[in-house]
């Protein structure tokens, strides 16, 4: 099997162990706090409390109407678990390429060993912090937010590892431009990760 297959297995690992984790602890319907709001704006394509999230509003009203569940709040639900996954697998990700950027690439199968399964480690202790598991289980923007904040991190290092092999290459900045601004209509906190891809450029 070649290394980058064994990475994307990597990366597969990472996004089903911590999907099944949080599909099975969801919250089987509304839960405290915004949660209800947010179940309730998507289903009828309201407006949530400032700034709205409309973006997060529409993701949920697609799935609200998939008939998965029988309850429509635990079909809301589902967003978060999905978004939190594959915000643990962007996670992983960016770990393999920082410890392949500064240790260079793998050379023999005891350095994939070390450097996948040090990242999947880490990237499923992230997974199961208490803040990030907590935000993964429930109809909340904190989810889909990391989501955005990783996938446009991960895009900011991977611009740079191939800006080092060849000409300037744009195509990754304009997705993160466009990333970042759908990711304003789910939350704000994506704005943090623009101060860190400001010094990648």
């Amino acid at each position: 099997m070649k290394i980058k297959s064994i990475n994307k297995v990597f990366a597969l690992i990472s996004f089903a162990i911590s999907f099944i984790v949080y599909l099975l602890t969801m919250a089987p319907t509304a839960s405290l706090w915004d949660t209800g709001e947010f179940i309730a704006t998507a289903h009828t394509l309201g407006v949530a409390h400032p700034p709205g999230a409309p973006f997060y509003t529409l993701l949920g009203n697609i799935l609200s109407n998939i008939p998965i569940f029988e309850n429509i709040g635990a079909r809301v639900n589902l967003l978060s678990p999905l978004s939190s996954a594959f915000a643990v697998m962007f996670l992983y990700l960016i770990i393999v390429m920082l410890i392949e950027y500064y240790n260079g690439k793998s050379k023999n199968i005891s350095d994939v060993i070390i450097i996948y399964s040090s990242a999947l480690i880490a990237a499923l202790t992230f997974a199961v912090t208490d803040s990030q598991w907590f935000n993964a289980v429930e109809s909340e923007v904190y989810a889909l937010s990391t989501f955005f904040t990783a996938i446009t991190l991960w895009l900011a290092i991977k611009w740079a590892v191939e800006t080092e092999k060849d000409s300037w290459n744009p195509r990754y900045l304009l997705l993160i431009i466009y990333l970042i601004g759908l990711s304003t209509g789910v939350h704000n906190l994506n704005l943090l990760v623009v101060p860190v891809i400001g010094l990648i450029l």
